[in-house]
C-alpha cells in the first residue's frame, strides 16, 4: 500500500472513530436525559453544545434544552440581583423550597418558549415574517422609552446576563411575531370579519337616523341589549381605556365611531353628562358585538397543534394547551403557592 493511500485510510479511520465516540457520547447523554430523567450540571453543559429537544412542536420545530436552561438561568440571575429586603422577602433557590419555585419558573418558561414557536408557525402559514433587522429597528425606535442606550445595555447584562442581541432574539422578535399575528387574525379570521360586518351594519342604521335603543336591541350581543343598550352612569376610571378615550370627549347626544377593545366592537352614545363631587360622569348606551380575544383564539390554535415534551418531569396538557408537571406533588406545591402568593415576588414575576 502506497504512503498516500495509507495516510488517507488512517485519516478516514480516525474520523470514523471520532464520529463513533461522538455518537456514543450523544447516546449516553440522551439516555441520561430522556431515559433516566437526569438533569445535572454535566447534562446541562452538553445541552449547551448539542441541541437536545425540550419540546417538539408540529413535528418540524423544537425548543432546545439549551435555550430552556439559558432562559431559566437568566430568570434566576434576575432574582439574585434584586433587593427585596424592604418587603421582607428573600429569594433563595438553593433550598428545597427554592428549588421547587425555580422548577415552577422553568415550567412557565418552557410554556412561553413553546407558545413562541407555535406563534411563529401560525405566522408562517399566513405569510408573516419578522426579521432580526425589523426587530433591531423596533428596538432603536423604542430605545428612548428605556433610557440611555448604554444604561440599557448595562442593565440587561447585570440583570439577565444578556446582550442587546439576546434581548432582540429572546423578547423583541417573539413580541413582534405576536403583534403581527394578532393583526392578521383580526383582518382575516371568519368570526372576526363577521363581527366587524355586523357592527358596520349597526353603524349604517344609526347613520340613517334610526333610534339607538332599537339598533342596540337588534345588534348588541350582551344583556344590556334588552334595555336598548342602557348602561347607566360611569366615571372615566370605571370604563376600559379604549372606551374612555373615545367616549369622554363626546358631547351629550353624540355617538362614537366603532371602538375596538378586547371584548369586541362597540358603538357608544352619550345620553347625558354631569359632574358629581368634582368627578365628571357620562350616562351611556352601548352596542357591543363580541369577538374572541387574541389570547382565546391562540389557545384554540395551540390545542390543534402537536406538541411533544420528551423531558421526564413535564407533559403537554392538550385540553388546556399548557405545560404541566408529571409529579402530582409539584402540582400541589404550585397550586398552594398560587393560593398563598400575596406579596411573594418569586410568584409575581
Amino acid at each position: 500500500m502506497s504512503k498516500p493511500i495509507e495516510k488517507k485510510v488512517k485519516t478516514k479511520t480516525i474520523l470514523l472513530s471520532c464520529l463513533a465516540i461522538f455518537l456514543v457520547f450523544v447516546s449516553v447523554t440522551g439516555g441520561l436525559l430522556y431515559g433516566l430523567g437526569m438533569r445535572n450540571a454535566f447534562v446541562d453543559k452538553v445541552a449547551g453544545i448539542i441541541p437536545f429537544p425540550a419540546a417538539i412542536i408540529g413535528g418540524t420545530s423544537f425548543v432546545s434544552l439549551g435555550a430552556l436552561n439559558e432562559n431559566r438561568s437568566s430568570v434566576e440571575r434576575f432574582y439574585k440581583n434584586q433587593n427585596f429586603s424592604e418587603i421582607g422577602f428573600r429569594v433563595d433557590f438553593a433550598t428545597e423550597d427554592g428549588k421547587k419555585r425555580l422548577k415552577i419558573k422553568e415550567k412557565k418558561i418552557l410554556n412561553k418558549l413553546i407558545e413562541n414557536k407555535i406563534i411563529e408557525k401560525l405566522a408562517a402559514t399566513r405569510g408573516i415574517v419578522v426579521t432580526t433587522e425589523m426587530a433591531k429597528q423596533d428596538v432603536s425606535q423604542s430605545m428612548s422609552r428605556y433610557g440611555n442606550e448604554e444604561d440599557v445595555k448595562k442593565n440587561l447584562l447585570n440583570l439577565y446576563g444578556w446582550s442587546v442581541d439576546d434581548f432582540i432574539e429572546k423578547l423583541v422578535k417573539p413580541d413582534l411575531y405576536r403583534k403581527e399575528l394578532e393583526k392578521k387574525m383580526r383582518e382575516t379570521e371568519v368570526d372576526f370579519v363577521a363581527a366587524k360586518e355586523k357592527i358596520k351594519k349597526a353603524q349604517a342604521e344609526l347613520a340613517d337616523k334610526k333610534d339607538f335603543a332599537e339598533v342596540a336591541k337588534k345588534y348588541s350581543e350582551v344583556e344590556s341589549a334588552k334595555n336598548g343598550g342602557d348602561l347607566g352612569w360611569f366615571s372615566a376610571n370605571q370604563m376600559i381605556p379604549q372606551i374612555t378615550i373615545s367616549v369622554f370627549p363626546l358631547k351629550k347626544g353624540e355617538i362614537s365611531d366603532i371602538i375596538e377593545s378586547p371584548l369586541g366592537f362597540h358603538i357608544v352614545q352619550v345620553e347625558d353628562r354631569k359632574t358629581e363631587d368634582g368627578i365628571d360622569k357620562v350616562k351611556v348606551r352601548q352596542i357591543l358585538v363580541k369577538t374572541k380575544d387574541f389570547a382565546g383564539w391562540l389557545t384554540e390554535e395551540e390545542k390543534k397543534m402537536s406538541v411533544k415534551i420528551p423531558l421526564k418531569e413535564y407533559y403537554w396538557d392538550k385540553d388546556r394547551a399548557v405545560v404541566d408537571f408529571v409529579d402530582n406533588s409539584m402540582k400541589d406545591f404550585e397550586n398552594n403557592l398560587e393560593k398563598n402568593s400575596a406579596g411573594d415576588v418569586s410568584v409575581l414575576f
